[in-house]
């Protein structure tokens, strides 16, 4: 096998296949490899000075079987600069693997990359490989080599990620959710219909987005004002990268913006992604003013009810384990991070430093000494 470094983005958008494709001849693919939400996630990224592409091909018989998409960012500690790999898409991304051809046994296709990065270990000092399930095979090999080489790769428990299995058979997925919830649900969607008209929409127009995706960002903002954590969509370049992205997911077949009105009036939305077997909850708005309707479950639960009607199999609420994703049902997976190192001496220096960082001694340190040179600032100068 051959195995290529690429600098350039462009590499990537010409080795990867449609979305069809890569579904049906590529491992355990999700949402986060397809090529339009990986762009959108670039084009806004790319911005940044300090990260650069390091795009990993694995070819044999000059045919692509493997991509490990990856980017470079720099990042400074006092007066050294470190080199970290991270997976394109990272923070914004829930499932993050390599795009290995289903032909070929995946170990066979990940001990080819690896070697080639080890290789060029002068070039990088850390990878840091988050958001990967637990139960993939890129865990399962990464887990064999940490036992091989434990002093260099280090694995740690992520996020939770809960999903709900269903089928057409709608009573038996309603048995599913919480009894209490369920009533909550068909009370107040009761109470809504006596007063109004609500209305379930799935947009289906690429028209439709830009409307759909503002006022996204409207009651996006006006519900997190309110907490000590403002919404991101405050921010002009995550609204761009977020309407970039609805749109190219579009033109890819695999958007699915869902959304609630009373009245004519848009009450809760659902940003999501949908495949021929999945549909992706990634975030919600609701608007505040019908808060005490519960809008933003009544909404999950028309989603679930459209995805049986559809034939899904699963509906996927991502990362996090708030109390409400149990409620319906759901079945717990888990997301882990691996963090690797390899035997230059600045990787061994940033692996002791991070080590260091996490650790109370280190940060009481720190602190006692921030606090000291602030004192001694405010002292006065004897001539």
């Amino acid at each position: 096998m051959e195995v290529i470094i690429h600098k350039e983005f462009v590499s990537l958008e010409k080795l990867l296949p449609k979305w069809n494709l890569l579904k049906e001849k590529y491992y355990e693919i999700t949402i986060f490899q397809d090529m339009s939400w990986i762009k959108s996630w670039w084009y806004c990224k790319s911005r940044q000075k300090n990260i650069s592409p390091y795009i990993i091909e694995i070819k044999n018989n000059k045919e692509t079987i493997g991509v490990l998409p990856l980017y470079m960012e720099l990042m400074r500690f006092a007066r050294l600069h470190f080199r970290i790999l991270k997976p394109i898409g990272s923070e914004v991304s829930d499932y993050l693997i390599p795009i290995l051809s289903k032909e070929y046994p995946p170990e066979e296709i990940l001990s080819s990359a690896f070697k080639k990065i080890y290789e060029d270990k002068l070039n990088w000092d850390y990878i840091n490989w988050g958001d990967i399930p637990e139960d993939s095979f890129f865990s399962k090999f990464l887990t064999k080599q940490m036992i091989n080489k434990h002093r260099l790769i280090e694995k740690k428990k992520a996020d939770t990620c809960p999903f709900l299995k269903i089928s057409n058979k709608v009573e038996e997925v309603k048995c599913k959710l919480d009894e209490d919830l369920l009533k909550k649900i068909l009370s107040k969607e009761r109470k809504l219909n006596k007063r109004g008209n609500l209305t379930f929409t799935l947009v289906t127009k690429e028209e439709e987005i830009e409307p759909v995706m503002n006022k996204f960002f409207e009651l996006h903002i006006e519900r997190w004002g309110r907490t000590v954590t403002p919404s991101k969509f405050l921010q002009e370049e995550e609204r761009e990268h977020a309407m970039l992205a609805a749109k190219n997911l579009f033109q890819s077949g695999l958007l699915f913006l869902a959304y609630l009105s009373y009245n004519d009036e848009i009450i809760a939305i659902e940003f999501g992604m949908s495949d021929a077997k999945k549909i992706y909850l990634y975030l919600p708005a609701f608007n505040i003013k019908y808060r005490n309707y519960s809008v933003g479950n009544l909404l999950n639960y028309f989603i679930i009810l459209e995805a049986c009607k559809r034939g899904y199999d699963i509906v996927d609420f991502l990362r996090g384990d708030e109390k409400h994703k149990q409620e319906w049902g759901t079945v717990k997976k888990y997301n882990v991070k691996y963090e690797i190192y390899n035997h230059s001496l600045k990787s061994m220096v940033f692996k002791y430093i991070t080590r260091a960082n996490k650790s109370k001694s280190f940060n009481y340190i720190i602190h006692k000494l921030s606090n000291l040179s602030r004192m001694m600032s405010k002292r006065p100068h004897f001539q």
